[in-house]
């Protein structure tokens, strides 16, 4: 982040008056004194930061009316901190759910007929958005928390699925299938307004990430073999030219991604079905790092601070519940236990 401040140094170029001058000066009230005083100690202590817009160029695309902005400083989370938001099976449909961090507070926030898939929390931690199954079609939705508010982002666009929010939380980019070809890159507003095409693949695209500066949307892209693929990174600002293949020699990665609040590298799986693997890939070099060592694991979400990471697993009896690591993959504890699955986890404020 950048720093700002004063070097604290300063001159002047007057003469010291003469004596003569300074006996015939009258004295100074002391309201101004104290004026001046604060004037002083104002100019001194330095201005706090603003951040301020990054132009976003959505490729040959009209430009975004709500533009990314670096993302402030994470909110410290530790163990017992921050709200957990994930995909819960309850009555064998797919419903949204809510849980502390300390697994306290379980809530079940959606009551629909068809499946709900994906959610995602917004920056401010105020709202989910996720996406609903109806009619062999996905919309996305957003639910307000505070006031259970629910209004629907997306429609007669295609199937759209797997939202993540802007930096800012004022663009929301997800996957879109919008007719007989691959899903591709959408963006829209948070409100779901102007709704328009991002990025379209030769193959299809299971699941993407807005990196944490706003520059940067990490992807995971079918290349070869089905139900297989690879990361890739895409710059926001040369779109058209479009993404650079990360990662390598790192076999059967799945469909989902998070980025590290500071945005130095990301959270996948891989491996056979059955032997799935929580792995760390640093967005410079895409060395791979595994965390995790059997358990059959998948869909790896950062804290807000970059200490933990939970991920669903089927290390309980073959039973998918949340897990929670430190970032290092040390200090595994349980957080769900429910017959039915738990997945698809994300780490709010």
């Amino acid at each position: 982040m950048p720093k700002s401040g004063l070097d604290g140094k300063y001159t002047t170029g007057k003469r010291r008056p003469s004596l003569f001058r300074q006996a015939r000066r009258p004295a100074l009230p002391i309201s101004l004194i104290v004026l001046g005083l604060i004037i002083f100690l104002f100019w001194l202590i330095p201005p706090a930061y603003r951040p301020t817009d990054i132009a976003v160029q959505l490729g040959a695309f009209t430009r975004a009316p709500g533009l990314p902005t670096p993302t402030p400083r994470p909110r410290p989370t530790d163990v017992h901190g921050g709200h957990i938001v994930f995909t819960c099976m309850r009555e064998e449909i797919n419903q949204i759910c809510l849980i502390n961090a300390d697994g306290t507070g379980f809530k079940q926030l959606t009551d629909v007929t068809t499946n709900a898939y994906y959610p995602t929390v917004s920056p401010d931690g105020e709202s989910v958005v996720y996406a609903v199954n109806k009619y062999d079609d996905f919309d996305l939705y957003m639910l307000v928390l505070d006031s259970s508010k629910l209004f629907q982002l997306t429609r007669d666009i295609g199937n759209a699925f797997s939202p993540d929010f802007s930096p800012d939380g004022r663009s929301i980019l997800f996957l879109n299938r919008a007719a007989q070809g691959p899903s591709a890159l959408w963006v829209m507003e948070s409100t779901g307004a102007n709704a328009r095409l991002l990025y379209a693949g030769p193959n299809t695209i299971v699941g993407a990430a807005w990196s944490p500066d706003g520059h940067t949307i990490a992807l995971a892209m079918a290349v070869d073999r089905l139900f297989t693929y690879e990361i890739f990174l895409l710059d926001i600002n040369a779109s058209d030219k479009g993404p650079r293949r990360l990662s390598h020699d790192l076999a059967d990665i799945g469909g989902s991604l998070d980025w590290s609040p500071d945005g130095r590298d990301l959270l996948l799986y891989a491996g056979p079905v059955n032997a799935r693997e929580i792995y760390r890939l640093d967005a410079g070099t895409g060395t791979a790092s595994q965390l995790t060592f059997g358990g059959n694991n998948a869909a790896a979400a950062y804290s807000p601070d970059g200490q933990w990471i939970v991920y669903n697993s089927l290390r309980n009896d073959f039973q998918a519940d949340l897990f929670i690591m430190r970032s290092d993959g040390h200090s595994t504890r349980q957080l769900t236990d429910d017959p039915e699955p738990d997945w698809q986890p994300q780490w709010g404020p």
